[in-house]
C-alpha cells in the first residue's frame, strides 16, 4: 500500500529488475506494468533511462527481454 499506483509501482520495478539484469524480472514486470495500464513507449522510456547506468549491452538486454513481452502482447 502506499501513494503510488500499481502502473507506477511496476514501473519502478522494472527499472530495479533492468539494473539487476534479471531477465525474468524485466519480463514480469513487464506484464504486470501492461495489465496495469503502462504503454509500450512508457515501459522502453524505463529501459532507456537505465543507459548511463548499467551500459549499453545491458540495456539493449531488456530492451530484448521487454521486447519479447510485447510481441506476445501484440498477438
Amino acid at each position: 500500500s502506499g501513494p503510488l499506483t500499481e502502473k507506477s509501482q511496476n514501473l519502478i520495478k522494472l527499472g530495479i529488475a533492468t539494473g539487476a539484469t534479471s531477465r525474468g524480472g524485466v519480463m514480469s514486470q513487464t506484464r504486470k506494468a501492461i495489465n496495469n495500464g503502462a504503454t509500450k513507449e512508457e515501459i522502453n522510456q524505463v529501459i532507456l533511462l537505465s543507459l548511463s547506468t548499467i551500459g549499453f549491452p545491458n540495456m539493449i538486454a531488456a530492451l530484448n527481454w521487454a521486447g519479447e513481452v510485447l510481441e506476445k502482447e501484440d498477438e
